[in-house]
């Protein structure tokens, strides 16, 4: 299986984590030329990332991609739980990361590196928004030792690169400690780390993200 884009991309990153959860193989790379060339829109019309090839089967869109991974490799470890309830409350958990908790630090991200002009009232708005999210998020999170509680989930892919940029701008804007007075978050940030899939990428992703910061 391959996969199109770069571990530090949030959305690239749920894939990521859900193969190495899973124990599936696969190899990374963006794609050559761009995202915009005609063989890359083939694959993926609207030019962005991830896309998955996998044999004859390609797929763009992380929700997408994750649900097909548990359907294709039904032998393989879960990632979306069994009973409707539990894979209700993952989802759940995901979206909020997914919408309110990285959307923000994503524009934030985006004002650090360049990728949108600099917007003082905009950053503080971006910095108190994913601090409500962050709020609600401590409501539903488990402390660990996953965001559902014992077992990797959707949840944990979606969580963890979202606390990622989190916890990488917030300090650039003021905001030493963003998981602070959030303690369900910071006991499950503190226990993911562990968590072999979670570890392999994040020692990765937080690399290249530090590597990138310093460059600018």
């Amino acid at each position: 299986m391959h996969i199109y884009g770069s571990p530090l991309s949030p959305f690239v990153a749920r894939i990521i984590l859900a193969c190495k959860h899973k124990g599936l193989g696969y190899t990374i790379a963006m794609p050559e030329g761009g995202l915009k060339t005609p063989e890359y829109l083939a694959l993926n019309p609207f030019g962005k990332i991830p896309t998955v090839k996998d044999g004859s089967t390609v797929l763009f869109e992380s929700g997408v991609i994750l649900p097909y991974l548990d359907d294709k490799y039904p032998k393989k470890k879960k990632v979306i739980p069994a009973s409707p309830a539990a894979a209700g409350n993952a989802g759940l958990i995901a979206r909020v990361c997914d919408l309110y908790v990285q959307e923000p630090a994503l524009d934030l991200f985006r004002q650090v590196v360049g990728r949108a002009p600099k917007d003082k009232a905009a950053a503080k708005k971006a910095l108190a928004d994913m601090e409500a999210a962050l709020d609600i998020l401590n409501g539903y999170i488990s402390p660990g030792p996953c965001a559902t509680g014992k077992s990797f989930t959707i949840a944990d892919c979606y969580v963890i690169p979202a606390l990622l940029f989190a916890t990488a701008v917030g300090p650039l804007f003021g905001l030493k400690d963003p998981l602070k007075g959030r303690p369900n978050v910071k006991k499950y940030w503190a226990a993911i780390k562990k968590h072999p899939a979670a570890k392999a990428h994040m020692t990765e992703t937080q690399k290249i993200m530090k590597d990138r910061l310093k460059s600018l």
